[in-house]
């Protein structure tokens, strides 16, 4: 049996665009540049692969520096909350929500190739479905890291986004499903539930989000 008493590794992030910090957090060491590109089209700064002039990572000391360069820096969205209404707005129909009774068998691969998460027990996991198969896998300390890591792959290896959904381990937050919604992601499916705010987002999007996705029990908030 693994022993998981061992702490789970966490660094600082800093991400500059154009120059300019725009954000600071912490996460999981590795994949910093999907973990920049992620990020990068989920606050708005880029809209694709095509906005990113040059991406850069800078490993000093405990920091982690992602340094971006794209055509326009502008501010950032505002917090998503109920008073902001910062929700995307709807989009056209996007990939079919895969029948309820696969997403058992996507959570038992997605579980079974976590190999950090077996020697710890403290990381999530999430990849992406792109109806045949489970893509860009990554396991992260923070759950909205891992929404960033794996859109962040796919942006980077030229993926339509469209086409594919969000399989992740961990509840999912309003600012999560804005990022799914911002990347272009046709739907999301959890092990946990959603919150308030991330149903809010699924409404205005269309977008489904399928929670308790890998029990026998899974319901659909959401969607069109």
């Amino acid at each position: 049996m693994r022993d998981r008493a061992g702490a789970v590794e966490e660094r600082a992030v800093r991400l500059e665009v154009n120059g300019r910090t725009v954000a600071t957090w912490t996460a999981s060491p590795g994949q910093a540049e999907a973990l920049g590109a992620g990020r990068l089209l989920a606050d708005g700064y880029i809209r694709g692969p095509g906005d990113l002039l040059a991406l850069a990572v800078a490993e000093t000391g405990d920091l982690t520096l992602i340094r971006a360069h794209v055509p326009d820096a502008g501010p950032a969205p505002l917090p998503l909350d109920a008073s902001s209404g910062g929700y995307p707005p709807a989009a056209p129909p996007r990939a079919p929500l895969p029948p309820l009774d696969a997403f058992p068998a996507l959570f038992r691969q997605l579980f079974a190739s976590a190999e950090r998460y077996a020697d710890t027990g403290g990381l999530h996991s999430a990849a992406l479905f792109d109806g045949a198969t489970l893509r860009h896998q990554v396991e992260e300390v923070g759950r909205h890291n891992a929404v960033d890591k794996a859109i962040g792959l796919a942006l980077l290896a030229g993926d339509d986004l469209s086409g594919q959904g969000l399989v992740i381990s961990a509840r999912i937050s309003g600012e999560m499903a804005r990022k799914a919604a911002a990347a272009g992601l046709a739907w999301i499916a959890s092990r946990s539930v959603p919150t308030t705010l991330a149903v809010a987002v699924a409404e205005a999007r269309g977008m489904p989000i399928v929670a308790r996705a890998a029990g026998k029990d899974p319901r659909i908030f959401g969607g069109p």
